[in-house]
């Protein structure tokens, strides 16, 4: 779940404030930056800034547009019952709503549904939910309020596995020497298909409307399919194959579809670089390539644009769209340095990781998405890079905004990880609450180079009631100078600026007098926000 940071009123030091308000012209311009308003691009969509389980407190002060119900969990909820399987993530365990601190782990003795708690409190600040189905084909089976608790490898059936929960002994971790044990569904789960998340549906349209009204907007299609078979094996002991993928996939976007027409969906959630190629089914321990046996069998094709091609086959039958957004989860999986969003769109970067390869995964998703399915959204509703301590997670993470604002992303909601640190927010407060009074960046995407964005970063956006919004990221360990070239004269003149630098915040940090060229100093690792209009 993803932390929060109390909003930080401290000032800088005095030395720093004289530093930050200095724009006496540097000797030269080390790198040249340059933002045309001459000709706007896309409008960029507010759902990018969105979170998973977002902290009210923050969600409110960021106004936050859209919040995920989502993770592991979610694939084995039974919307009934109000309950959920930890799977591999912890003993298999069938865990009720209540267990948590906030309902003194169902002291109470009643088991009020997680879920509604969750879509109330985004409707009351108007936040969307992007709420995700089960699509699996299990949920948990019942929601025991108290010790022992269901699961899917008991002590009594396995009486000497690997580990055993602490605090419920009856539940194991389903291994023994570590070699998985056999798993029966029946033990912790009931079957529940496309009909069961369509009552779901049905219930929340009669407790909050339709989709296009005041209800959930966005569904998504299961969660991380290809990892069933090892996170909530208790359950789905075999790996998803392509036509499995496939089949579960149309028929409950098809559900969601009939249910409420108004509904958006996504998927396919998939987690990571391999399974964005191959099935469960091809083994990607052992690399993934167009002679994977899954994939063979589909002449070779990459699952996920074969999936695309496939959803595209059936609106040209039925006159129904299934999938309104590709969806990928992505994490770093190496570097230390904010280079790795790079990851994201750089053509000639080569993860530093297992993957070793140029990735470019936006750029790729938009390849797919033209060639086999045109008009399909963008999504990443999990996602994180953070790779380093506080301050270079915090740049990670507002570079990544960037990014999604210029590579045209349709909806992006952010995992939080224990490594995250505890500035990150900032990131998000750049583009939603710059200055503590709901200061938004622009709407519309203004073309922003640099020539060295490993170094130095920048992003514009114009704003709606005229000016741009214009943030410089300095990624690098000195400070930098640059001149920034505004060609157009609409978005020059005085300016508001904003700089962060770590653990004291957003600063108010004076005016500065934008011309068509300008000289101007950027702390090392830092952020400045240009407000101008």
């Amino acid at each position: 779940m993803v932390g929060i940071r109390s909003i930080r009123s401290g000032l800088l030091s005095i030395a720093a404030l004289l530093a930050a308000l200095a724009v006496a012209p540097p000797a030269r311009a080390d790198i040249s930056l340059s933002v045309d308003s001459t000709h706007p691009s896309h409008q960029i969509s507010p759902l990018i800034y969105g979170l998973n389980y977002a902290p009210s407190g923050l969600a409110s002060e960021l106004g936050l547009p859209i919040n995920r119900w989502g993770g592991n969990t979610t694939d084995t909820y039974n919307w009934r019952l109000g309950s959920y399987n930890t799977g591999n993530d912890y003993y298999y365990e069938n865990i009720a709503d209540c267990w948590n601190a906030a309902d003194s782990w169902c002291g109470a003795g009643t088991n009020p549904p997680a879920y509604r708690s969750f879509i109330a409190t985004n409707r009351a600040r108007g936040t969307d939910t992007l709420l995700t189905l089960p699509m699996l084909g299990r949920v948990a089976s019942n929601a025991l309020l108290s010790h022992p608790f269901t699961c899917g490898f008991p002590s009594s059936v396995f009486p000497t596995q690997d580990s055993f929960d602490p605090y419920d002994s009856g539940c194991g971790n389903g291994r023994q020497s570590g070699n998985p044990l056999g798993a029966d569904p029946s033990r912790d789960s009931i079957a529940s298909g496309p009909a069961d998340n369509a009552a779901w549906i049905r219930d929340l349209v009669s407790r909050y409307g339709n989709a296009n009204a005041t209800g959930v907007r966005y569904y998504e299609l299961g969660n991380e399919p290809a990892l069933w078979n090892s996170t909530h094996r208790d359950m789905h002991p075999q790996p998803v194959t392509y036509d499995e993928l496939w089949t579960r996939s149309r028929n409950l976007a098809a559900a969601v579809k009939r249910t409420d027409p108004t509904a958006l969906t996504i998927g396919p959630s998939e987690w990571g670089w391999p399974n964005y190629f191959c099935s469960a089914a091809d083994n990607v321990s052992q690399g993934c390539f167009a002679t994977s046996p899954d994939r063979a069998a589909h002449h070779g094709a990459p699952i996920v644009p074969w999936l695309l091609r496939k959803m595209a086959a059936y609106e040209r039958q039925r006159g129904v769209r299934l999938l309104d957004y590709l969806d990928l989860h992505y994490y770093a999986q190496g570097g230390n340095s904010p280079e790795v969003t790079r990851s994201l769109w750089d053509p000639t970067y080569t993860d530093p990781s297992w993957i070793s390869d140029q990735i470019r995964l936006l750029p790729r998703m938009r390849g797919w998405i033209r060639n086999n399915y045109p008009g399909t959204k963008i999504a990443l509703s999990e996602y994180n890079l953070s790779v380093g301590d506080a301050i270079t997670n915090t740049l990670i993470q507002a570079d990544t905004l960037g990014i999604f604002a210029r590579e045209n992303v349709g909806l992006a909601t952010r995992w939080g990880l224990g490594n995250d640190g505890d500035l990150y927010t900032d990131a998000f407060r750049m583009f939603r609450n710059y200055d503590g009074s709901g200061g938004r960046f622009g709407s519309r995407w203004l073309s922003s180079t640099s020539s060295d964005p490993s170094a130095l970063s920048i992003y514009a956006g114009l704003r709606s009631g005229g000016g741009a919004t214009i943030l410089v990221i300095n990624k690098s360990s000195g400070a930098i100078n640059a001149n920034l070239s505004l060609p157009e004269a609409s978005i020059r003149g005085n300016a508001q600026r904003f700089l962060w630098q770590g653990a004291g915040g957003i600063q108010a940090s004076g005016a500065v007098n934008l011309g068509a060229d300008t000289a101007l100093g950027f702390p090392a690792r830092s952020m400045t926000l240009l407000v101008t209009g």
